[in-house]
């Protein structure tokens, strides 16, 4: 699908299982043939066609809560490819914050379509603020910015922003 070919590979013993690897540089939808010689030279007709989907992970925030001394979220990969190396930070904008204006963590993988929760770190503080998550993987990255009040260590994030 992307114009390139390789060499023969071989020689393999008849019925022995063969796997080679490719990367593509875009994403897309591409079709994969095979065809086989033997030791005399002959050519087998090229297989049908492999239909090989090439996707990117996308992460998106879901709605933040509060709650007592913490705020939670949903970060969910809503594409078809698995996402790695997500790291993610929520911080406090504004108000008197005594304890834990950012909180900050890592996550190894979000399988396509799954979701994970994440909390804050202890937090602490008096009056109007915003709250703002951000989330970011190799391919791209989410925001989200909630108004919310602290009522020392009750946080109350207003819905939908």
């Amino acid at each position: 699908g992307d114009e390139t070919t390789t060499d023969w590979l071989g020689p393999y013993n008849s019925g022995e299982s063969v796997v080679a690897s490719h990367a593509w540089s875009e994403i897309g939808d591409y079709k994969i043939k095979v065809r086989a010689k033997d030791i005399n030279e002959s050519v087998s007709y090229w297989s049908d066609p492999h239909l090989m989907k090439i996707v990117l992970p996308k992460v998106d925030i879901g709605a933040m809560n509060g709650g007592l001394f913490k705020v939670t979220a949903g970060i969910k990969n809503t594409a078809l490819a698995e996402a790695e190396d997500i790291s993610w930070k929520i911080t406090f904008d504004g108000g008197l914050i005594l304890l834990g204006k950012e909180s900050t963590g890592t996550i190894d993988t979000i399988l396509a379509g799954e979701e994970t929760t994440v909390s804050s770190k202890a937090i602490l503080g008096f009056g109007p603020t915003r709250v703002v998550m951000t989330v970011e993987i190799p391919e791209g990255s989410d925001e989200r910015d909630q108004g919310a009040y602290l009522l020392l260590f009750f946080i109350k994030v207003n819905p939908g922003g």
